[in-house]
């Protein structure tokens, strides 16, 4: 089943859905990396209708959780340079900008204004 849902090529996802009063509002799936012992938060998405209510704040508190239970020694993501909103979520939970593709989604991202940003959050091992 986790196949057909999910890319084959990501190992351990696990995947929750937050609810907010018995309704779904956002869902966060995140995969342990073992090569190199990180967790990918491969998405995190807030219905806009509830968006600014602590739910996403919420999802973060339980990948970092999971982060020390697993024993990981970071945490990455991937945005865009377009959506800031992200990238200001993200900082504000303590990921820094690790690294940047500017081919990522075309040969014209730069020009596009849509470049690839991977941040990060190192944890205390």
């Amino acid at each position: 089943m986790e196949g057909e849902i999910f890319e084959d090529h990501r190992e351990d996802i696990e995947c929750y859905i937050a609810e907010f009063n018995g309704e779904e509002a956002g869902i966060v799936s995140f995969s342990h990396e073992k090569w190199h012992n990180v967790l990918r938060i491969n998405d995190i998405h807030i219905d806009q209708s509830r968006q600014h209510k602590g739910i996403g704040s919420k999802l973060m508190a339980l990948v970092k959780k999971r982060a020390a239970e697993i024993g990981v020694r970071a945490i990455v993501l991937e945005t865009q340079t377009s959506n800031l909103p992200a990238i200001q979520f993200y900082r504000k939970h303590g990921f820094h900008l690790i690294g940047c593709d500017l081919i990522s989604y075309s040969n014209k991202d730069i020009e596009k204004r849509e470049v690839r940003v991977e941040m990060g959050l190192v944890l205390e091992t």
